[in-house]
This record gives C-alpha cells, structure tokens and sequence, in this order.
C-alpha cells in the first residue's frame, strides 16, 4: 500500500537545478512561497523569468566550475534536470553526466542533501506504470531517456550523499490535490501508478527535504 504523507518544513537555502522547466518553476514557487532562499541554475539568465526573490546563478550541468559556484552557501539541491523526448534510438547521457558533475561539485562544497527526481520507469520501477505507458509510449518515446534516468539513479546511489530518488507517476499539469493525497511507494510488486500533478511533486520534494523520511530511499509517488 501506498504511504499517505503529512507535512511540514523549516527555511533554508535552496538550490533548484532544471529550474526553467514545467516542474522545477512548480518547485520554485512553492518554494519561495514557504520562505526558502531559492537560487535557480540557469543558461541564460536574461531570458530566465523568475520573481525577483530568486537568485539566479548561471550555468549548465555539463560546466563542473559554474556548478561549485552555484552551490556555494547552499543547504540542499533539488535536480528537476529533465530531457526531451529522442525516440528509440538516438542515445543521450545529460542527465547521467550532469548529475554525475552535480555530486561532485556538492561534495566539493560541503552541500550533503539531494533529492533528485527521476520518473517511473527508472531502475526497478519498470512495468510499474499504466499498461499504455509501459508497453507503447515508454519504449517508442522514452527508452533512451530512461535509460539515462537509470544511469543517473545509479550515480546518486553511489554518491555518498544523503540522497532521495523521487520518482513521479505520469506528469500532469493538473491542479494539487495536496501532500496528504500523494502516496509514495517503496515496494512495487503488484503496484502500477497512474499520473500525479506537478505541484503535488514539487510539494512532496520540499516535504521530503525537512522531514528525510525517505533518505536514501527511491519512492515511486502518485496522486
């Protein structure tokens, strides 16, 4: 069964990686909305809309220097880090080689807590998604992308750091149902999730950072 959550959170410095994408804005926003110092990793900060409160470091996951100085006097990092869609066959290993700068640059500064989103599909959480999902859309669309996303699970394993994989259900941009709705899974036999809202992943993510129930853990989540 899934575990129902509750909810509370303290302040801190906050550094969102994927920040300009559908999930990661959600995560800025409820972020700032709590009271959290959010500094958002950026390409272009011109073109990088985001409230004022937000400090805006830019860089690239793929650039090792521009991510030791964006974590400089963080508390924690939320990776969003997200890649489009390549079809079957052309292979791709940002996520992988992003994340893999990422824990080195958070070792280098001291920065210990990561929760690091990955999606169902990713490692041992294949075929636990809807029937569509695990026999159409995933292997015609998204193969290479997870496999990537394994690739990118199994670099945050290694790392040392105090980890969380968060692994949302199909993504919608439905409304929140809020933390209380979110069930997170850790064992799958038996289960298959459908779709989650990306306000109600980018509250589990902050939730998960105050309260560390699943450190060190890979909960699939669904609403």
């Amino acid at each position: 069964m899934g575990e129902k959550i509750g909810y509370r959170f303290f302040i801190m410095n906050l550094l969102v990686i994927g920040a300009t994408g559908p999930t990661g804005r959600e995560i800025v926003s409820q972020a700032l909305a709590q009271g959290h110092v959010v500094t958002a990793l950026v390409r272009n900060a011109s073109k990088a809309a985001f409230p004022a409160a937000v400090k805006l470091a830019p860089g690239n996951v793929l650039d090792a220097s521009s991510l030791e100085k964006a974590l400089s006097g963080q508390a924690a990092v939320i990776c969003s880090l997200g890649s489009a869609a390549s079809g079957p066959f052309k292979e791709i290993t940002l996520l992988s080689e992003g994340t893999r700068n990422l824990v080195a640059a958070m070792k280098a500064q001291g920065v210990s807590r990561l929760i690091c989103l990955t999606g169902i599909g990713a490692g041992e959480s294949k075929g636990h998604g809807p029937w569509y999902y695990n026999w159409l859309f995933q292997p015609l669309m998204l193969r290479v992308v997870y496999h990537d996303k394994t690739r990118q699970e199994e670099i945050v394993r290694a790392s040392g750091l105090d980890w969380t994989l968060v692994r949302p259900a199909i993504l919608t941009n439905g409304s929140a149902k809020g933390v209380p709705a979110v069930k997170a899974f850790t064992e799958l036999a038996g289960i298959h999730v459908g779709t989650i809202s990306r306000p109600d992943v980018a509250a589990f993510c902050l939730r998960e950072l105050a309260d560390k129930h699943y450190q060190r853990q890979a909960p699939v989540i669904a609403g």
